[in-house]
């Protein structure tokens, strides 16, 4: 079976432009979602995530999970948030990321194409990639087994 994308682009033009497409996204995902976070360093992809905890109902401070590898926050879904950087060349199937996946929880990876080896199929596919010191560019890809 083939995959298919839909894919959206946007056009943030500061950090609260780009919390509030997080938490639009947060309202709308499915529970059990895996979203995949990809971008250059510093571009935003946490700033995201406080935007999608939001709309997952979750009113702790988010910050990223870099020297901890994944925080956890509880809401109207769960979030489990991953950063990968440091794990990129290691076998996902070791890392026990699959153990994770439930029907409460959404999973987010930052530097998720450092792990291209999932053993799941990854839902949301976004990159945020700068365009200038507070404009980024999004583009959401849907996938669709």
């Amino acid at each position: 079976m083939v995959n298919k994308m839909k894919n959206e682009k946007y056009t943030t033009n500061s950090v609260n432009e780009t919390i509030d497409l997080g938490e639009r996204i947060g309202t709308a995902i499915k529970s059990g979602a895996v979203v995949s976070l990809t971008g250059d360093l510093g571009v935003g992809k946490t700033a995201f995530t406080k935007g999608l905890a939001l709309g997952l109902g979750i009113e702790d401070t988010i910050s990223s999970p870099t020297f901890t590898l994944m925080k956890e926050y509880e809401g109207r879904l769960d979030l489990k948030h991953i950063d990968a950087y440091r794990l990129e060349g290691v076998d996902s199937d070791s890392l026990g990321l699959f153990d994770l996946m439930d029907d409460r929880t959404v999973i987010v990876i930052e530097w998720g194409s450092f792990l291209d080896d999932l053993d799941f199929n990854v839902d949301y596919d976004i990159n945020i990639k700068y365009i200038d010191e507070t404009v980024r560019e999004i583009t959401v890809s849907e996938v669709e087994a």
